[in-house]
């Protein structure tokens, strides 16, 4: 072998080391800022009961796109307070999730100047899926952070793995998935029964239902007596038939898969009545309408997020109160006290 091919191959060599050194330091160069904004952004700590439940991962991984370090952590009765836990991790905050109540409760380290932790408690809507839940909830910490001068980093270099596995990020969801929408209107059927001196009357209503607010109802409604109520006496007999009309309003305490509500209403209510007497009395058809107050309670099944299925039951009184006459004489009365109960099923319109 020649000097001169000697030459060309040692040549050769020293390029590519030089090309391998210059693309190593270039790799290094790379990846230092991005570790440094990586540990430079604020540590949420995620603490749970459960830290392999499917909602715990999916926030962790919402925050983690959000550009937080995230270390997701079991809980138990160990741990003590949760601005101890929070000391214990060094962490900007954290979020203690309870499924069981569906409640997270949220813990700020004090800022630089200050001493005082900040704590709040957030409520999950039931009627949400969990991965739903999940996006909401990591959206208003950032918000809440985000106000209080905690901003995450632009990247993160790691999405967070929680103990044992790692956890699998996932697209964050649209807005029109994370936010549910409320059906305003709803329009509702039911039968029952009432009573108010006469026995007791099957009846039919319908109900047309707004809501203002998420906690706050107005409804018209009918209602028609399924039956007729009998009065009889020596003289005659008379059969009673019930129309009404009116309005409510109802408050809900409760509102998620199970709501309950409470109300008032006023209506009115139309007696007809047909009598037959035996000579030398004359019967004959008389139609009276009387005002009535209501108060009124009930409990509603979500079985879709359009169609529930309730049970309502109501207390009131007819004023002036319905008689009865057969033969110049009060026989019965009607509407004080009036009492009655139903069970129907609403369907949300829009």
């Amino acid at each position: 072998m020649s000097s001169g091919t000697r030459a060309g191959r040692t040549s050769a060599s020293r390029v590519s080391c030089s090309r391998a050194s210059f693309a190593l330091l270039a790799s290094a160069l790379w990846l230092a800022p991005t570790a440094a904004r990586a540990e430079s952004s604020p540590l949420v700590v995620v603490l749970s009961s459960n830290p392999e439940a499917p909602f715990v991962r999916r926030l962790a991984a919402e925050l983690s796109l959000f550009g937080y370090r995230v270390e997701v952590a079991g809980r138990d009765s160990a741990d003590g307070e949760l601005t101890a836990v929070l000391a214990r991790h060094h962490g900007a905050a954290l979020i203690s999730v309870d499924q069981g109540r569906q409640t997270a409760e949220v813990v700020v380290a004090a800022q630089p100047g200050t001493t005082e932790q900040r704590r709040e408690l957030e409520r999950l809507d039931p009627r949400r899926r969990a991965d739903t839940n999940a996006a909401v909830l990591a959206e208003r910490f950032r918000a809440r952070l985000t106000e209080l001068g905690i901003a995450p980093a632009v990247q993160t270099a790691q999405p967070p793995r929680s103990p044992g596995k790692e956890a699998m990020p996932t697209p964050n969801p649209s807005p029109t998935r994370a936010r549910e929408r409320m059906r305003r209107l709803w329009l509702a059927g039911s039968v029952g029964a009432s009573a108010g001196g006469l026995g007791v009357v099957p009846d039919a209503a319908l109900e047309l239902r707004a809501f203002p607010v998420r906690w706050l109802s107005t409804s018209a409604f009918g209602k028609l007596s399924l039956g007729r109520a009998q009065v009889a006496a020596p003289e005659g007999s008379a059969d009673v038939r019930f129309w009404s009309g009116g309005l409510l309003i109802d408050a809900y305490p409760v509102r998620g898969d199970l709501s309950i509500n409470v109300g008032v209403g006023a209506l009115l209510v139309d007696a007809e009545m047909s009598g037959r007497a035996s000579p030398p009395w004359q019967g004959r058809d008389v139609s009276v309408l009387v005002p009535a107050a209501i108060f009124e309670g009930g409990a509603a099944l979500r079985l879709t997020p359009r169609v529930s299925a309730e049970v309502r039951a109501f207390v009131g009184a007819c004023s002036p109160r319905v008689a009865v006459r057969i033969a110049e004489q009060n026989v019965a009365s009607f509407g004080q006290p009036l009492v009655g109960a139903s069970f129907g099923v609403a369907v949300g319109v829009f």
